[in-house]
């Protein structure tokens, strides 16, 4: 089933524009660029899991926002890097295979850039770049996180360096929303003159389960250190829903037994901890109470595993 606003408060926005116009607009960068943080903001609700670690996004997450006359279908991707090292698994080209594909598909691009961490010419920036370069799409650049540069003359060569690639650039705050509204009048312009794509009160594409399952993983992700959240995923195992609660039972998969163990926690202190902050959150979502209840499996080596990738939804091969 689709999120509607029968689940999750979608908000309007007034805009002076009366020419109906929809699009797919992809929002790209390099990891921890603050995709999903942007996505969010433009949406007004939490739609994709945010944490202060890379590669925190795994699949594309579809949010839909109308603005007058406007659909803008934003899809959320994981950040485009060169897989090396530990970053070779399945799982991990699977992310950077998702977020590829989303951008041969859509009609525009939004490339969103740490202003802070900008390399233009350094080699993670190269590569997305050589990315890009075979897409004869509309791209604007959303040069994100300039509220936290002291000294604003900073940005001045970053934009400089950036103006060969790019002919619109939005200096933006995805976390403020600062420039947020001046970026999405730039995004309407390339939108393609048409009717919605999707009903008026569609938020997005996204079952309820999954959403609820990335919330879980969301607190593993803010709760665990080191390799941890990279070997773990979530999995849904019985959705219950009545008049007063919903109630969830989900497995938390890791690839070692020492990483359930320190998951799991002294006495299932952890364990409790996230299955609290994630149920308050799942509530939050569904506009309900929930009962949550979590289990920690070993999936030996899943990472790689094509059968388990496909089992947890990292695998697209059939579709």
């Amino acid at each position: 089933m689709q999120v509607t606003a029968d689940r999750v408060r979608t908000r309007a926005m007034s805009d002076s524009s009366t020419e109906p116009r929809a699009g797919f607009i992809a929002l790209v960068g390099r990891p921890n660029a603050g995709k999903s943080t942007l996505l969010n903001q433009i949406l007004g609700e939490k739609l994709a899991i945010v944490a202060p670690r890379p590669q925190t996004t795994r699949n594309r997450i579809l949010g839909v926002r109308n603005i007058g006359a406007a659909q803008l279908v934003l899809v959320d991707t994981p950040g485009l890097h060169r897989p090396t090292g530990r970053h070779r698994s399945r799982l991990n080209q699977f992310m950077v295979d998702e977020a590829k594909n989303v951008m041969s598909e859509v009609d525009a691009l939004v490339v969103v850039e740490d202003a802070t961490a900008a390399q233009p010419n350094g080699p993670a920036w190269s590569y997305l770049m050589e990315e890009l370069a075979g897409l004869n799409k509309p791209k604007i650049l959303a040069l994100n996180k300039v509220d936290i540069i002291g000294n604003k003359s900073r940005l001045l060569p970053l934009i400089q360096r950036f103006a060969a690639a790019f002919s619109v650039m939005v200096p933006i705050s995805a976390r403020s929303g600062d420039g947020v509204g001046l970026l999405l009048e730039e995004i309407i312009k390339l939108l393609p003159v048409g009717p919605p794509l999707y009903p008026a009160d569609t938020l997005t594409d996204r079952p309820e389960r999954f959403l609820a399952a990335e919330l879980i993983r969301e607190q593993v992700f803010l709760n665990m250190r080191e390799e941890i959240p990279y070997a773990v995923a979530v999995s849904i195992d019985t959705w219950e829903e009545s008049e007063k609660a919903v109630k969830i039972a989900a497995t938390v998969h890791v690839e070692k037994e020492p990483q359930k163990k320190i998951l799991v926690g002294r006495g299932g202190q952890m364990v409790k901890e996230i299955g609290s902050v994630a149920r308050e959150e799942i509530g939050k979502l569904l506009g309900t109470t929930v009962h949550l209840q979590l289990f920690i499996r070993v999936d030996a080596n899943w990472t790689d595993r094509p059968d388990k990738l496909r089992d947890l939804g990292y695998d697209r091969s059939d579709s």
